[in-house]
């Protein structure tokens, strides 16, 4: 009898903080696909030849190859890949 109550409260602390996840998951959902279209967008050939012919006199520096990335999975599998090795020449 005395724990049917202690398991409602769990349940429904559990069942809330699923509910504040879920929300914040749809959040960052939500920014990243806003994210991916300014990405395709600002990185489209017309886009950025349009911006140069606007910036007239600046200098302009190319990125190495290993900066440019060719969609955010890239992005995200490279930033992924420093981290861990990172994380193990801080481990020894």
């Amino acid at each position: 009898m005395f724990l049917t109550p202690i398991i409602k409260n769990n349940t429904r602390i559990i069942e809330k903080n699923v509910y504040k996840l879920t929300s914040e998951i749809a959040v960052l959902e939500k920014q990243l696909m806003e994210a991916k279209i300014d990405f395709i967008y600002l990185s489209s050939p017309a886009k950025l030849n349009e911006k140069l012919l606007q910036s007239e006199g600046r200098k302009y520096y190319s990125f190495d190859h290993s900066r440019i990335f060719l969609s955010t999975d890239d992005f995200l599998r490279h930033t992924s890949q420093q981290t861990k090795q990172t994380t193990k020449r801080e481990n020894y």
